[in-house]
């Protein structure tokens, strides 16, 4: 039961850091609607499941004897937060008569999402040096499966709630002004940083 309410403990901090994946799903509802911020998180979930399949099959293991690997992992992780910064930089107004839900009707954000947390060097870290610390000795690959998509859950209802939330108080910021206009610039600037913060921490 101990190695369960760690499990939980530690699972629940990293799920409700802000991170990149956080961020995705609630511009995600923000600008496209509920529904585009909940396939944010179904993709989000996804790029975590592939470390959950990973470190049942033993990857996990692999990656950590092969620092390379790792290594690499890392970079692509920090080069999808730059092109996230990219493409989330402002480019002219959404037309005033679209229907926030229609816009929402793509499946980028599920791709953006998996991509996003498939190489978030965060999770990679998670699941490849701290999950094995917080799972009984000799557990099987059925107790680390049951881990892992309780990870899963936690960081899909976060996620979620965090999205639904950011698409509620989106209609407060009709109402502040100039400051409107800032807004917007905010997710790239935050992406910017964490691709900075990523690229320091391969560095050192």
């Amino acid at each position: 039961m101990s190695h369960v309410l760690a499990f939980i403990a530690v699972a629940l901090v990293v799920n409700l850091t802000p991170g990149p994946a956080m961020l995705h799903c609630v511009a995600s509802s923000v600008s496209r609607g509920p529904r585009a911020g909940i396939r944010a998180a179904l993709g989000v979930e996804l790029g975590v499941f592939v470390y959950v399949v990973a470190t049942v099959t033993g990857l996990a293991a692999l990656l950590v004897s092969a620092p390379t690997a790792y290594t690499a992992v890392q970079l692509i992780g920090i080069c999808f937060l730059a092109y996230m910064a990219w493409t989330s930089i402002p480019r002219g107004k959404q037309g005033e008569g679209e229907d926030v839900t229609q816009r929402g009707s793509g499946g980028r954000p599920f791709v953006k999402g998996f991509l996003l947390n498939v190489s978030n060097p965060k999770i990679a870290l998670f699941f490849l040096t701290i999950l094995p610390q917080l799972v009984p000795s000799g557990a099987s690959s059925w107790q680390l499966l049951a881990f892992g998509l309780g990870f899963n859950l936690s960081g899909f209802t976060v996620n979620t709630l965090a999205g639904l939330l950011g698409h509620q108080l989106a209609p407060v910021t009709d109402r502040l002004g100039p400051v409107r206009n800032v807004l917007p610039w905010i997710p790239p600037a935050v992406f910017l940083a964490l691709t900075a913060a990523a690229l320091w921490s391969v560095i050192t």
